[in-house]
């Protein structure tokens, strides 16, 4: 039995179905069950990581986690959670940190300290930038103005899909000699955002722009498209000095020595999710 953390999320819809297409048990957790869709055979559980009995109930009989941390959880409860897991039977966690985490003070790094203090068998993801961003966070306005923009300039990033962080997690969740490890995922290819647009424009039949902008411009963006509110925006404009700093370009062979292979281009991305741009919400 594996416990999937953030079932629901980009990550967590693309792994719960592999997990159950690789003949595992799983269980998908997520703070609201009783909205949420997941394949057959996935159960859907409630976890709140600040609820501990949600946290037991969901761990117990699960040999193994994968664990997605919430920027709003923080070290302590994190902590609490682990040990309650441990408590619970658990045996192995994955954890999702992320691209450049081990590098200074951020609350990714923080959550791999906590992983390794655990006692638990740990292995660590840490995947670059999300493809899907473009069709989650940018998508009303690739979809309404033909455009998305960012607080990137022509920096490049080494985008991957999060169907390959779900490959790369089932082999660690399923397969042995991945204690104690840590893999940088990344895609097969370094692109700037134009390239990213290019893609866009190609799957989508019309030009798809790409506009640099300030933070400023950013959180405008992200507020006059419907898809952030300003405190969201500014948190997420505040992740970007990596990207200008580069940190986010270079490429790893970590996915390839997972699972043979070295991923989804941002042109398969964009021609696989074709109508997420073409749907109307709601």
């Amino acid at each position: 039995m594996i416990l999937v953390t953030a079932a629901t999320g980009n990550v967590g819809r693309e792994l719960v179905p592999q997990l159950l297409s690789a003949g595992q048990q799983v269980r998908a957790g997520t703070r609201h069950p009783q909205g949420a869709s997941f394949p057959p055979g996935a159960h859907a559980v409630h976890f709140d990581f600040g609820d501990e009995a949600s946290v037991r109930e969901a761990a117990t009989g699960a040999q193994g986690v994968y664990l997605i941390v919430p920027e709003t959880v923080d070290t302590e409860t994190l902590a609490r959670a682990l040990s309650v897991m441990k408590e619970a039977g658990v045996e192995r966690v994955v954890l999702q940190s992320g691209f450049g985490a081990e590098q200074g003070d951020n609350p990714l790094g923080e959550a791999e300290d906590a992983v390794r203090a655990s006692g638990l068998n740990w292995t660590v993801l840490r995947p670059n930038w999300f493809m899907q961003n473009y069709n989650q966070m940018f998508r009303r306005g690739v979809r309404d103005r033909h455009e998305f923009a960012e607080p990137a300039g022509d920096h490049r990033t080494s985008f991957i899909d999060t169907r390959d962080i779900a490959a790369a997690a089932v082999i660690v969740l399923t397969q042995p000699g991945h204690d104690a490890r840590e893999y940088d995922l990344t895609g097969p290819h370094s692109t700037d955002r134009h390239a990213v647009a290019a893609a866009l424009s190609s799957a989508l039949g019309h030009t798809i722009t790409y506009r640099p902008v300030d933070d400023d411009g950013f959180v405008d963006f992200l507020v006059s498209t419907g898809e952030s509110d300003e405190e969201e925006a500014r948190g997420i404009a505040s992740i970007y000095p990596p990207i200008r700093a580069d940190d986010t370009a270079p490429t790893t062979t970590d996915l390839h020595t997972l699972t043979g292979s070295t991923g989804h281009t941002i042109e398969d991305f964009a021609q696989h999710y074709q109508q997420d741009w073409l749907m109307a919400d709601g």
